[in-house]
């Protein structure tokens, strides 16, 4: 068997070294994923609990579900005080729209996720009683950011 030479030992090592470095680089590539997912499982039960929340004030508060009737079958008379409720529930749920646009817009979501709640939220303020109309919304413009309030635009009002 032949002794190896300095140079040999040398390139040898250079050899190791690089293997070593490409599969720390892919440990790493692999870690960064997996905490990528973890913050997308992350901003998704935010979402969910938030979204929660706002559904739990029909079952502990029968004022609010009579006022979603009420939003429902087009009874327009909301007592001052409704008014007021119904706004900051529409409000609260346009909130959670653009959490979610912010956290799709810095990959916090996943594609699919954005697409899901992106739907449930198009479909809510298009059809259920929480339909907005276009003027509604234009008086809104100040409270979001400008690329989630076109998008909503786009969404809800373009043909």
């Amino acid at each position: 068997m032949k002794k190896l030479t300095l140079t040999e030992w040398a390139a040898a090592g250079e050899i190791i070294g690089t293997v070593a470095v490409v599969i720390s680089l892919l440990f790493v590539a692999y870690s960064i994923n997996r905490n990528t997912e973890a913050m997308q499982a992350s901003s998704e039960n935010i979402l969910f609990e938030r979204h929660t929340d706002l559904a739990n004030h029909f079952m502990t508060d029968p004022t609010f579900a009579e006022l979603m009737v009420k939003q429902r079958t087009g009874d327009g008379d909301l007592s001052e005080i409704e008014l007021i409720r119904w706004e900051k529930y529409e409000l609260n749920m346009l909130d959670l729209w653009a959490l979610a646009h912010s956290r799709y817009q810095r990959q916090l979501l996943s594609e699919d996720q954005w697409l899901t709640w992106d739907r449930y939220f198009t479909h809510m303020f298009s059809n259920e009683a929480e339909a907005i109309s276009r003027s509604r919304w234009e008086e809104l413009q100040y409270g979001f950011e400008a690329e989630f309030w076109r998008h909503v635009g786009n969404v809800l009002f373009e043909d």
